[in-house]
């Protein structure tokens, strides 16, 4: 089975926590805070691999989990990072979050794409020893590592894709150009999964070749089977409209395919683009040649008469692909370079904050407290007292009891659920 989406899991590992440790040693007696920080978790990372046609392996398997970094220790000693989880996909796969936003594409084999990145160990009691404080018990916990849904959707790298409506004769076409072997049936929707083959266009020269399946009115719209395949032609560099030569309304099905490609991207057909009529072996065909190629011809130039059966213009077809791929890598060198772009990220959450009730208790927000409480042990009472003074310092204190909070109140920041304790 042909397997071009995928729909993952992928968690990377959290922080290993810092140390609260004091040197003891033989005539030391006044050994200093030596605790060591935290191990960085494990992130998961995608990596294009030559070879991959689909994504079946993802099909098998969705939930991909990175190990979490390892706990400081005394002595310093820094706890060990954990290693990236690397996940083999397909040249030209196409990476979305779950809500469809794009995060990366893989094009070449090598790439890599990090999907989810490992969280920061936490920092040991030695960071925070001060001349005032020589002796800190705090550290810091590690932060989570990033856990999502993600998309993952193959477009195949293809210089040359064969389009045209059901049992127009592509996979017939691609089998007799190159040697691929694809099912091949005299029903409409043979083709349930596009076919990929080498085709040789000279003696130093080859190209990737596609068969996309059939193409029917409304097909960018969802009809027919060839709607799931559109995107498959979005980075060939030359399209091949195969027209089925024994068809009575060649011409009318062509301008269907063409509208769906148009309203699929209209950039499609401003590709170099080669009409192609098959199964010139049959005498009927033959016959009606000269009529079908003025009424197929027109705006999209001359077409070529072919048979994959005895052969006949699969020579010409070569040497006419050459030069569409010519005329493609002349477009590309006509179009501007792309310059460069800095992007600055503003996150209105960074530093500031906002405290709403939720339910009965108050929800505080706001990316560096909630990486604050992240990464403080509640359970250690002077981690908890620099953590109170952070709320103080930033008036999140202040506001808290202007809501009414007091002795009781369930507080809640990013996954902690802390009671309110009123002092006072």
């Amino acid at each position: 089975m042909f397997a071009d989406r995928a729909r993952i899991l992928v968690a990377a590992g959290s922080g290993g926590d810092g140390a609260s440790s004091f040197r003891r040693e033989a005539h030391v007696p006044r050994g200093g805070p030596d605790g060591g920080d935290g191990g960085r978790g494990g992130d998961v990372v995608l990596v294009s691999e030559a070879g991959m046609t689909t994504l079946i392996e993802f099909r098998r398997k969705r939930h991909f989990r990175a190990a979490h970094g390892g706990r400081g220790a005394g002595r310093r000693a820094h706890g060990r990072s954990a290693p990236q989880i690397r996940l083999g996909v397909p040249p030209g796969t196409v990476v979305r979050s779950e809500d469809g936003e794009w995060i990366g594409e893989l094009l070449e084999p090598g790439q890599e794409l990090v999907v989810a990145r490992g969280g920061r160990g936490g920092r040991g009691n030695t960071h925070f020893a001060s001349a005032t404080h020589q002796a800190p018990r705090h550290f810091e916990k590690g932060d989570r590592g990033q856990e999502r849904w993600i998309e993952l959707e193959l477009k195949l790298i293809a210089a040359i894709g064969l389009v045209g409506p059901p049992n127009a004769g592509k996979s017939t076409l691609l089998a007799a150009l190159t040697a691929a072997t694809p099912r091949i049936g005299s029903y409409p929707f043979t083709t349930t999964s596009p076919n990929l083959g080498v085709i040789e266009l000279d003696e130093e020269r080859t190209a990737v070749i596609a068969d996309v399946p059939g193409l029917i009115e409304g097909a960018n719209e969802g009809h027919g089977l060839g709607h799931e395949f559109l995107r498959h032609v979005d980075r060939t560099r030359v399209l091949v409209g195969v027209v089925d030569g024994a068809d009575e309304h060649a011409a009318e099905s062509w301008q269907a395919v063409a509208e769906e490609l148009r309203l699929h991207d209209p950039k499609l057909l401003e590709r170099p683009l080669r009409l192609v009529v098959t199964k010139l072996d049959l005498p009927d065909v033959a016959a009606r040649w000269p009529e079908l190629r003025a009424r197929i011809g027109g705006a999209w130039g001359n077409p070529i008469g072919v048979s994959a059966h005895d052969g006949t213009g699969l020579e010409t077809l070569r040497v006419e692909l050459g030069r569409a791929l010519d005329e493609a890598d002349e477009q590309v060198a006509l179009e501007p370079e792309p310059q460069e772009m800095l992007v600055h990220r503003f996150d209105p959450l960074d530093e500031g904050w906002q405290v709403a009730p939720e339910g009965e208790a108050l929800r505080i927000s706001g990316r560096r407290i909630e990486t604050a409480a992240n990464r403080t042990d509640f359970t250690n009472e002077e981690s908890r007292d620099r953590f109170q003074r952070l709320l103080e310092r930033l008036g999140i204190d202040a506001e808290l009891r202007r809501l009414g909070a007091e002795g009781g109140t369930m507080v809640r920041i990013g996954q902690s659920e802390l009671e309110w304790g009123d002092e006072e």
